[in-house]
C-alpha cells in the first residue's frame, strides 16, 4: 500500500522540478528579449528610441524629464506598498527554503549540487535585480 504513495510523491516531485525547469527557461526567453534594460531604466529604453527616432535634444531634455516625474508618481505610489511586499517576499522564501530541504531529500549528491548551483543563479540574478531598483528608486527621492 505504500509503493502506490512513493509513486504519487515522486511524480508530484518530477512535475514540481519540471515546473521549476520550465519556469527558469522561461525567465531566460524573457530576459533574452528585454534586451538588457530593466524595467525601471527608462533612460536606457529613451536611449534607444531617441536613436532609432532622431529626436533632438531638446526632445530628449522633455521626455527624461516627464519619465522622471512620471517615476516619482509611480514610486510615492508605491511606498506606502513595499513593507507589506517585502514582508510577503520573506514568508515566501521560507516556504521555498522549506520546501527545497525537503527536495533535496530525495535527489542524489549530484542532484543536490546541481539543485544548489540553480538557486545560487536565481539569488545572484535576485540581488542585481534589487540593487538596480534601489539605485533607481535612489535617484528619485
Amino acid at each position: 500500500m505504500q509503493r502506490p504513495k512513493l509513486i504519487a510523491a515522486l511524480v508530484v516531485l518530477g512535475v514540481f522540478l519540471a515546473g521549476g525547469v520550465i519556469g527558469i527557461a522561461a525567465d531566460r526567453a524573457m530576459r533574452a528579449n528585454d534586451r538588457g534594460s530593466h524595467p525601471l531604466d527608462s533612460r536606457a529604453y529613451w536611449n534607444r528610441i531617441g536613436s532609432e527616432w532622431g529626436l533632438t535634444a531638446a526632445q530628449r531634455t522633455v521626455i527624461d524629464s516627464l519619465m522622471d516625474a512620471q517615476r516619482q508618481k509611480i514610486s510615492a505610489l508605491y511606498r506606502p506598498l513595499r513593507p507589506a511586499v517585502d514582508s510577503v517576499n520573506a514568508l515566501a522564501r521560507a516556504v521555498s527554503d522549506s520546501t527545497q530541504a525537503q527536495l533535496r531529500l530525495v535527489l542524489t549528491p549530484e542532484q543536490q549540487k546541481k539543485l544548489d548551483a540553480m538557486r545560487a543563479e536565481i539569488r545572484r540574478r535576485e540581488a542585481e535585480r534589487h540593487a538596480r531598483r534601489d539605485e533607481e528608486l535612489s535617484k528619485i527621492r
